[in-house]
Order: structure tokens, then sequence, then C-alpha cells
């Protein structure tokens, strides 16, 4: 079925799908409970544990740092800007047990709620179709004052592959210490090689159409969010961030959502999309690879205008 004609026939309403997210029993190695969601071959394993997603694979392809890589592994969600909190996350948000309720083919943690932040999160995962997976990501203000605040996905990758995106232009964005390779036909390219180095890099970016890609071992990760513009992005931070620590040990993805004042009991939604394919043949995966842009966009789902339907 065409994309475009399924979102729009249903108008953005919570989408039904046939492919049902199951508890993982097989799993013993984290303290907490694992469950899976498949698409397709896809699947992705989500702990109970941070609301953390510890693997993302298609067939034996894992795409995800692992725990026994980095004490740094997997997919989670923090608030921006982090000069708000510093470091590490706080641990109620982060690592502490989320409480899980299942509806169907729907996933959904909440986390426990953090006084000092004065945030509580809650985020679900489903299978839509065949094509992807829908994370919603909300952030709650439980404080008695107004917070302002922005979502912040951080996913952790092997290096070894090369990340892109569509570049917003200027913007008040922090200085980086890793820049990109190329810029080709308004495309950010970065090439995270596996050699370690002598400090740790990262990449402040603007970003448009609302998308991050990152290729490798012949298949492509793709990362769907709603676009924002430099005016809306949280303090010190950019739309998409690429960070590398010096031993090369794993590379973030990062993106971030509109920052948003909440007033106290309101919260934020920011939906994102998750795309796993293999890479045909025929595309080349290089930097600046004109198949290798169309291929992903295709894969997206976009309107006639190429602005992304997932809604702010």
């Amino acid at each position: 079925m065409n994309r475009l004609y399924l979102l729009l026939t249903f108008n953005f309403i919570l989408f039904t799908s046939a492919f049902a997210a199951e508890k993982d029993t097989s799993d013993t190695s984290n303290a907490g409970q694992t469950f899976e969601v498949k698409v397709g071959k896809t699947v992705m394993k989500i702990s109970a544990n941070g609301g953390r997603i510890i693997s993302y694979r298609i067939g034996k392809n894992e795409f995800l740092t692992c725990q026994s890589q980095h004490e740094n592994f997997g997919s989670t969600l923090w608030t921006a800007p982090q000069s708000d909190w510093g470091w590490p996350p706080y641990a109620e948000l982060d690592s502490l047990e989320y409480h899980v309720e299942k509806t169907g083919d729907v996933v959904k943690m909440i986390s426990k709620q953090n006084s000092k932040s004065g945030f509580q999160f809650e985020k679900s995962w489903q299978a839509i179709e065949s094509d992807f997976i829908r994370i919603e990501y909300v952030i709650r203000n439980i404080s008695a004052t107004p917070k302002s605040v922005a979502p912040w996905e951080v996913t952790r990758v092997p290096c070894g592959g090369i990340a892109f995106f569509p570049d917003g232009g200027i913007g008040n964005v922090p200085k980086s210490s890793l820049l990109p390779d190329l810029q080709r036909d308004g495309i950010n390219w970065v090439s995270i090689d596996k050699n370690p180095g002598s400090k740790h890099v990262k990449l402040f970016s603007t970003a448009r159409e609302g998308w991050l890609a990152y290729a490798l071992n012949g298949v492509l990760f793709i990362k769907q969010f709603p676009d924002i513009q430099p005016e809306n992005y949280p303090p010190q931070q950019g739309e998409v961030e690429i960070y590398t620590n010096k031993d090369k040990s794993y590379s973030e993805l990062e993106n971030h959502g509109y920052y948003s004042l909440l007033q106290p009991g309101e919260s934020c939604s920011y939906i994102v999309n998750w795309y796993l394919v293999p890479i045909p043949k025929k595309v080349k995966i290089n930097e600046g690879s004109r198949k290798l842009t169309s291929f992903a966009r295709k894969e997206l789902i976009i309107n006639n205008s190429g602005k992304l339907l997932v809604g702010q």
C-alpha cells in the first residue's frame, strides 16, 4: 500500500498493526524484563531498565552497541539542554526500572518521577505495517514550577559507517570538533572510522527534512523526526548532533525536538520513526552518493511539499 495514502487515510491517528509486541523470555542477561517489537525481518528489543532500546537488528546484523562493549550503550531519551543536569543522567529516567503496560501491539513504559529534574518520562513503541517502528516519547513536568525542556534521543551505534543528513544552513549552534567530510547537494556526510583518536569529538548542526541516516555493513538505519527551526533549538544544542568517543568503541546519533515551556502537569510529545533496511547492491555506499540519498528519502514518509508527516 502506498505509504502516503496510508498516512492520509488515517490522518495521524495512532496506527493499528498486525505485528504484536511480545515479552522476550529468552533473555536472562538483564536484571529487568525485556520486550521485543518486530516488523518484517527487523527486531527491536527494549529493557524495562531505563526504558532503553538495547538491540535493533535485521537478521543477525546488530545496529546498536551493547552493554558488553561500553557502559554507554543502546538508545535512550535525555532532556535538553544538558547544562540543566550535567552528568550522569538521573537514574529514575535513565536506568531504573520503568512500569510496563501492553495494550494490543503497543508497549508503553513509564519512569519513576525524578524530583530533582522535575520530570517523568513515558515511552511507547509500535510496529507500523511492514515498514518501520514508531516511537513516542513524552516528557511530563511533575514539579510545581514551569520548566523549559526539549526531548533528546541518543542512539549509540558501532563505528565504521557513514552518517548523513540534510544540512539546515546557518544557525546558532555550538562550535563543532567533528566536521562533515563532505557537503554535496545540501547533504552533510560524516565518515566514522574505527581508528582510536586522542580526544572525543562532536558535531553540532542545523538540519532540515527531519531525518538522520547511518549506513553500515550494507544496511541503512534511518531516524525520522519532526523538523524544527534553529530558533526552537534548546540552548547550546543542535537539531542533529554526532558524537564519537576517542576509543571509537561507539558513536552517537542524536536528534533534538522543540524547546518548549511546560507548566506544572503539562507534557510534550516527540515522535520518531525508525527504519532498518538492506541497501540494494546497485546503490553505492560512499560519501556524496546521490543514489544512497535517494534511497534514504524513498524509505521515508513525505508529503507533496517534502515535509515529514510526523506531527510536532
